[in-house]
C-alpha cells in the first residue's frame, strides 16, 4: 500500500514537473513579428548625405542589414559606385507592417 502510495505521489510531482517546463517553453517563446511589406519612393539627396547614412536610416526597425540596404540601393539606382550628389533623387525601399484585416 505504501509503494502505490509513493508511486502515486512521485507520478503526480513528474507529471507537474513535466507540465511546468512545458508551459514555462510555451510561455518563453518569441512574440512573432508582424510581416513586413515593402515600399518604393523616391527622396532628394540633402547635402551631408551618403548612401550609408540613407541605408541606416532606412533599415531601423527592419531585418535587413545596413550593406544589403546600401547593395539594393545601388541595385535600384544603377550606381557603380558609394558616390551620391545633393540635390539627386534616390529611390529607396521602406517597410512598414503589414496592415492588419479588419
Amino acid at each position: 500500500m505504501k509503494k502505490s502510495f509513493f508511486f502515486l505521489w512521485l507520478g503526480i510531482i513528474m507529471g507537474c514537473a513535466f507540465l511546468g517546463i512545458f508551459f514555462v517553453n510555451v510561455m518563453a517563446e518569441e512574440p512573432e513579428m508582424p510581416k513586413m511589406v515593402s515600399y518604393y519612393t523616391c527622396i532628394k539627396i540633402q547635402p551631408g548625405d551618403t548612401i550609408w547614412s540613407i541605408a541606416e536610416t532606412y533599415t531601423q526597425g527592419t531585418d535587413i542589414s545596413v550593406e544589403d540596404y546600401v547593395q539594393r540601393i545601388k541595385q535600384m539606382n544603377h550606381l557603380g559606385e558609394d558616390t551620391i550628389h545633393a540635390g539627386h533623387y534616390l529611390t529607396v525601399m521602406y517597410q512598414r507592417p503589414e496592415a492588419e484585416e479588419e
